[in-house]
């Protein structure tokens, strides 16, 4: 919760497993190696993980701890990853999302992975939406099968049934990954042109695109300008805010000028990455003078703050957050809240509130 009373939704938050045991592609645990490297360039220095605590099977309990103790988030949505290719349990795995979600139930929704490959793909959206009441669906737009990359662009013959099944389910949101392409998969499977045909082809759905800003700007807020179904999810790209600040303003300022402040949530990217450290800095962001002018990007003011931290998120997901906030008054965390912040222990230093570190 921010000083103002609003509340914080982190829209993409994961239990990751960074085992080596996980480990089932050839470029699997350059892939973990690369996401630890990610987060020393993405995050001021106090909120690195250390090692022991980055290379993991990450719990369910951290988690929580981390995003209702160490953070100022409210509400979380969890992402599980279809990952299975490169990792067993997929890196991110369906289980402890539902785990979570029994666990904190006023404070937790769900997308859930979706290989489109899978034979019954189309059945699997169905049973998590009617059976397990998930709000969304997560897809990657590559896979790697019998060592071959293969592409799985929204627009082609193998996704469409799983979308069709969405639309006729209602499902909220797809969030589909467009970021630096991972191992050896090709750029073009990355960017956006399967995000513009799948939005023109279900307006009923919502496409959120993961990652948002960090690749492929342009292409990113020509979608959102054409198409009212296109969302931009910040994960990773808002930690740009504290490190690499005039990125950011350039990413941000053209989703602004471009679609407005409507249609951006705030995503933290735990448990890879500490969600405070990126509330912090855009609590405090501003888009540089010179670049305002210069592109005629408006003034981030608190308003449009609010709305990108908590209160865009909480429509994409048809959340009341009036309601939300009633729901955990009172809770477990709001009461730990309360009694940290009453010795001065809230937020939790960054990773302190992990279990003893242990040698993956």
């Amino acid at each position: 919760m921010l000083e103002s009373d609003a509340l914080v939704v982190d829209s993409v938050s994961h239990c990751f497993n960074h085992t080596e045991d996980n480990l089932k592609h050839p470029h699997a645990q350059r892939w973990n190696d690369e996401t630890f490297e990610l987060g020393e360039q993405l995050q001021p220095d106090e909120y690195v993980h250390p090692k022991d605590v980055f290379y993991r099977d990450h719990s369910v309990e951290e988690l929580e701890r981390l995003l209702f103790l160490e953070s100022q988030v409210d509400y979380t949505n969890y992402h599980s990853l279809p990952l299975d290719d490169y990792f067993h349990d997929g890196l991110v795995a369906r289980d402890k999302g539902f785990e979570l979600r029994d666990r904190n139930p006023n404070r937790v929704s769900m997308y859930v992975d979706i290989n489109p490959l899978d034979d019954d793909a189309v059945e699997q959206v169905e049973y998590y939406v009617k059976e397990r009441d998930v709000e969304g669906i997560k897809l990657y737009p590559s896979r790697y099968q019998n060592g071959q990359d293969l592409s799985l662009q929204l627009n082609e013959d193998a996704v469409r049934p799983v979308l069709e099944k969405a639309a006729e389910l209602d499902v909220t949101s797809v969030g589909i990954h467009k970021f630096i392409p991972f191992a050896t998969a090709p750029v073009r499977y990355f960017r956006m042109g399967d995000v513009e045909d799948a939005a023109n082809a279900f307006p009923d759905l919502n496409f959120e695109v993961i990652h948002a800003g960090f690749s492929f700007l342009e292409e990113t807020v020509f979608a959102m300008a054409s198409h009212e179904n296109v969302y931009a999810n910040l994960e990773n790209t808002i930690h740009m805010a504290a490190t690499r600040p005039r990125k950011f303003a350039r990413s941000l300022g053209e989703m602004l000028y471009w679609a407005g402040p409507d249609r951006i949530v705030f995503s933290g990217g735990s448990t890879a990455l500490h969600p405070q450290a990126a509330i912090e800095a855009f609590q405090d962001f501003q888009i540089p003078e010179e670049m305002r002018a210069g592109n005629d990007y408006p003034e981030v003011t608190d308003e449009i703050k609010e709305k990108i931290l908590g209160r865009n998120a909480f429509r994409l997901l048809d959340k009341d957050p009036d309601q939300v906030r009633k729901d955990i008054q009172g809770d477990k965390w709001d009461k730990l809240r309360q009694e940290r912040k009453e010795s001065g222990e809230y937020p939790a230093e960054p990773w302190s509130t992990y279990e003893t570190p242990t040698q993956a």
